[in-house]
């Protein structure tokens, strides 16, 4: 544990992954140094495997509750229309066979299944990892092997994935971002982009911590300005190029395309989002 000192003085502890032993400890305090590492298999394919079971226990005994009702049809039809009678009047039928325990059963099944689908529903929801944080995430678990080889083999499962992480508005563009922000001084980048907190959490040169803060603060910066460029240039050429219909009818369709794509690249707008920005 490293110590920080907070704005009013007080002592705040952080976490080093460094200090942890190899092994899990260090994976997890890895993992735990920032919410783009936060990430694990959904098991896909375990779950609809599970789903598919529970489904067919499902349709083995609604078979059995047709059947059931097909027959009564004929020899017992007041069954079908007394659940009263059904229930106490059957002397015949033990209570094991009963419609009424197969309906308990069924419920219990039901109760499963839904279940189930919860989680399942809960689970798809969730999105997969950036292909920049997969990379640095897997890079670092290869590189440092705090695991036997074996179980390090849910790594390679990169379609399996899921990131944990629900995090702020980002865009592509946050993870070039970052990209280029590698490729710079690592004491100027620290000084300006990285917390103090983080810069504490680990001494290995490879670990690049950032403070999302400080990087959302950059790209809206950079976004304000793509913005306000977008607007001024279109304009300024329309006062600048001679009469013509046609230049100026081109130059609006291109700067119309280039700020889609720049909210495409800058940011996650929906589709309809996208639309309604570009047709105002």
């Amino acid at each position: 544990m490293s110590e920080h000192r907070k704005d009013d003085g007080r002592k705040k502890l952080v976490q080093r992954i460094d200090d942890h032993p190899e092994g899990y400890p260090q994976l997890a305090a890895f993992q735990a140094s920032d919410p783009n590492f936060l990430m694990c298999r959904k098991y896909g394919w375990l779950r609809n495997r599970v789903l598919l079971y529970r489904q067919d226990e499902l349709n083995e005994m609604e078979r059995r509750l047709l059947a059931m009702d097909d027959e009564d049809k004929d020899e017992y039809p007041i069954a079908l229309r007394s659940r009263k009678f059904d229930e106490e009047d059957r002397p015949d039928v033990p209570d094991e066979y009963s419609r009424k325990t197969l309906i308990m059963q069924i419920d219990e099944k039901l109760k499963q299944y839904d279940d189930l689908i919860s989680r399942i529903v809960s689970t798809v929801a969730l999105k997969a990892p950036s292909s920049r944080n997969y990379r640095s995430w897997k890079t670092w678990i290869w590189d440092r092997k705090p695991l036997t080889r074996e179980e390090t083999t849910f790594t390679k499962y990169g379609d399996d994935l899921v990131s944990l992480s629900t995090g702020q508005e980002a865009g592509c563009f946050d993870g070039m971002v970052e990209d280029m922000l590698d490729c710079l001084p690592r004491p100027l980048i620290q000084a300006i982009f990285t917390s103090s907190e983080q810069r504490k959490k680990s001494d290995d040169a490879y670990v690049h911590l950032y403070s999302k803060e400080r990087i959302d603060i950059l790209v809206r910066v950079m976004l304000t300005i793509v913005t306000v460029l977008l607007l001024l240039i279109p304009t300024a050429l329309l006062f600048l190029v001679p009469e013509s219909n046609k230049t100026k009818i081109v130059t609006i369709l291109v700067f119309t395309l280039l700020f889609s794509a720049a909210l495409m690249i800058f940011t996650k707008a929906k589709r309809h989002e996208i639309f309604g920005a570009t047709a105002a």
